[in-house]
């Protein structure tokens, strides 16, 4: 390669110029075809150059990169007092299956229990004997939600509002007893804020802010309950699959945890 570069750059132009208004007697014509190959041979040496460095910086690039193929995900933690990213220490926990059940069906339970749609049979259908949460309730259970918060979710679906349930966390407190923490969207299409937000029991003169028009109002839940399998034992092979495990929730309790509206603190 060497060689090459010390072939063509060896030749140098003649010690004469040629002195123009003397063509041809003073130009040497026959020179023009091997200057113009000279030169073009070393323009194109040099290009060539220039492309092989480029060529060779971009593989080194690519070199650098192909470790990056792999990602390798870890968890990190952010401490603000002294500005600094630290690695989080790995933690496992072993779960029984029992738990993971548990979770399902709670989730589940509490999903059915609090959801409103469009169709009020459908919710009528929902809370009758047979169905999931009639045959997981135990009898204290059923009397109180049948009293008190039937008859209002029933009364909000006639109003037009609907709501969607969110469950965030499903975690044990001690034997059989259970907390799941929740949100509730409510939303109503057919009533102005100010309704929905008097029907859901919100005082307006303490109301900061007032929600746009259409904005959902999100509760915030904690609920309660103790719960346990049994034998389930169904003559109806259908309501046996709706309840295989034989859950029973003997006691039930909420907590009101707040909601998106910013009101004055007494």
């Amino acid at each position: 390669m060497f060689n090459l570069f010390y072939t063509l750059f060896k030749y140098k132009e003649k010690a004469q110029k040629d002195e123009l208004g003397y063509y041809p007697e003073k130009v040497n014509v026959k020179a023009f075809p091997e200057r113009r190959f000279l030169w073009t041979s070393r323009f194109l040496a040099i290009i060539s150059c220039l492309s092989l460095c480029i060529s060779m910086i971009l593989g080194s690039v690519l070199c650098l990169l192909i470790p990056l193929k792999n990602i390798e995900l870890m968890s990190l933690q952010i401490d603000y007092q002294l500005h600094t990213i630290s690695y989080m220490n790995t933690y496992k926990k072993r779960v029984y299956a029992g738990d993971l059940v548990a979770e399902s069906l709670i989730t589940d339970y509490i999903t059915k229990r609090y959801t409103i749609g469009d169709s009020f049979d459908e919710m009528q259908k929902r809370y009758n004997e047979g169905e999931f949460i009639a045959e997981t309730n135990g009898p204290q259970v059923t009397t109180e939600f049948n009293n008190h918060e039937r008859k209002y979710f029933e009364m909000m679906q006639k109003k037009g509002i609907r709501r969607k349930v969110v469950v965030e966390r499903v975690y044990p407190v001690s034997f059989n007893f259970w907390q799941a923490r929740f949100k509730t969207i409510d939303t109503a299409p057919n009533l102005s804020t100010e309704e929905l937000l008097e029907f859901m029991g919100v005082n307006l003169d303490s109301v900061v802010e007032m929600p746009e028009e259409g904005e959902p109002l999100i509760s915030n839940w904690i609920a309660t309950l103790r719960m346990t399998f049994g034998y389930a034992k169904y003559e109806n092979n259908r309501v046996g699959l709706i309840n295989p495990f034989g859950m029973t929730v003997h006691t039930y309790d909420i907590s009101y945890l707040g909601n998106n509206i910013k009101t004055k603190r007494n």
